[in-house]
């Protein structure tokens, strides 16, 4: 007598028509191995370039509402100030995505999800691979600045397709960031973790930029702010999503593979 084998017959039916996706290509396993050793310290704590990656997904992203590479293939690192404190990571991911033969607006991204990987406290973060790389500058004038106010910084995500949630939410990486000057701006630097939203409204922290401050106590944000501050797990439901949107911004999601899986198993 046969049995019945519904895992086999269900993965028949979706190759049948045509579901099935596409395996991360193996060259990512290698990619994350690379990225292990730039990232994480000797004692496995994330490095600067680990924060330095998670901050210029964001910067790739956000401008032009597309993640493209365009702020490493438009020189958009060396020529605006706004990511002058990116300018090493960008040449450090600009070189790997030669060196691996794989796009930069992928890489980017990629090495995103490995930076929060690195600094520990959150879920791993999703990824997916495929993008189409370009070297047209994104528009200018389109990053809000660390002494920007609440509104225009609600007003910017908004136009950019974010909530107030979401916003505040993806702010929270600045639990593991640092200013321009180096110092921390939380006492948990190496960790992600709602440290950063309790030490910035209570103005315990080492260091706080003015445009956090102003989004821990604006009435537009202060309830999130606060929300996330006391439950670490509200922080992480939001946040994961509200990253993964920022890294498809521009792109067709079902054109993408998923590569998550090897984020997951780096740290496993």
């Amino acid at each position: 007598m046969h049995s019945f084998r519904p895992t086999l017959l269900f993965t028949s039916l979706v190759a049948y028509y045509g579901l099935a996706r596409a395996q991360c290509p193996a060259v990512w396993t290698d990619v994350a191995a690379d990225l292990g050793a730039t990232f994480l310290d000797s004692n496995g704590k994330c490095t600067d370039d680990a924060r330095a990656a998670i901050r210029l997904a964001f910067h790739d992203c956000f401008p032009g509402a597309a993640c493209d590479g365009s702020i490493i293939l438009a020189n958009e690192c060396t020529d605006r100030f706004e990511n002058s404190q990116m300018t090493g990571i960008c040449s450090t991911l600009g070189d790997k995505a030669t060196q691996f033969g794989v796009g930069v607006a992928d890489l980017i991204q990629f090495a995103a999800a490995f930076g929060i990987a690195s600094c520990p406290g959150l879920p791993a973060v999703p990824v997916k691979v495929g993008r189409v790389d370009s070297s047209e500058p994104s528009p200018e004038g389109q990053m809000p600045g660390p002494n920007a106010d609440a509104a225009s910084i609600v007003s910017a995500f908004a136009a950019k397709g974010f909530t107030v949630t979401e916003l505040v939410a993806l702010v929270g990486t600045h639990s593991a960031g640092k200013d321009l000057n180096g110092n921390a701006l939380d006492t948990t630097v190496d960790e992600m973790d709602t440290a950063f939203y309790l030490e910035t409204a209570d103005g315990s922290a080492p260091s706080s930029l003015n445009s956090d401050k102003f989004l821990s106590n604006s009435t537009e944000t202060s309830a999130d702010w606060n929300s996330f501050g006391a439950d670490a797990t509200a922080w992480a439901a939001a946040f994961v999503p509200a990253m993964e949107k920022l890294s498809l911004l521009g792109n067709d999601e079902a054109s993408l593979t998923d590569c998550s899986s090897v984020i997951i198993d780096a740290f496993a």
